[in-house]
């Protein structure tokens, strides 16, 4: 039972011992001689003074706020807009995807006649968020380091490679178009 506990995730409530096995720490409470979580995080035992503790989960979830700068991978494309699922806000990674919404009116400086041409379903893209007052929010690509960051083909599913202007499959051949984020050649950082 002790060794088990040692690193576990503990919610608050969560029973973890008795008072006869180790004193109650930071994090933990005891009532009636049982130890109880007081805070949701991972439960940490030492040894050598019998005392568990509960080191709390890191800070408040992360979610998207205006201004923020996300990651996200579209998961669906319509005539006018994209459904993204953010999985990186501000550097930080989220524990659950969360669902952005990305318009063609806000995805390039200049005119899009649709949106397929901008990104399309899997492509991993860079976007701020402006506008959180809906249920979703809302983000653009306009911004040089904005766009998509990575590219996968919609005939074959392989990496599109940029050679030139030119954004085209590696193993099919087969050339597409996107709004891409100026580092677009470089860029190697794939949420997994």
């Amino acid at each position: 039972m002790i060794k088990k506990l040692d690193g576990i995730f503990v919610v608050p409530g969560e029973k973890l011992g008795v008072v006869e096995e180790f004193d109650p720490g930071r994090g933990t409470v005891e009532v009636d001689g049982i130890v109880y979580s007081s805070q949701t995080g991972t439960a940490a035992l030492d040894p050598k003074r019998h005392v568990v503790t509960v080191k709390a989960a890191t800070g408040p979830p992360v979610v998207p706020e205006e201004g923020s700068s996300i990651t996200g991978i579209v998961e669906k494309v319509q005539e006018k807009m994209a459904i993204i699922n953010i999985v990186v806000v501000d550097g930080k990674k989220m524990e659950l995807p969360f669902t952005g919404m990305l318009h063609i009116s806000n995805s390039s400086p200049r005119f899009e006649r649709v949106m397929g041409e901008v990104c399309k379903p899997n492509d991993i893209i860079r976007a701020k968020v402006i506008d959180t007052s809906q249920r979703i929010p809302k983000l653009t690509t306009i911004g040089r380091e904005l766009g998509v960051i990575k590219a996968y083909c919609s005939r074959c599913g392989n990496e599109l490679v940029l050679s030139g202007r030119i954004l085209r499959c590696s193993v099919c051949r087969n050339v597409e178009r996107r709004r891409l984020a100026e580092d677009f050649e470089t860029e190697t950082e794939v949420p997994s």
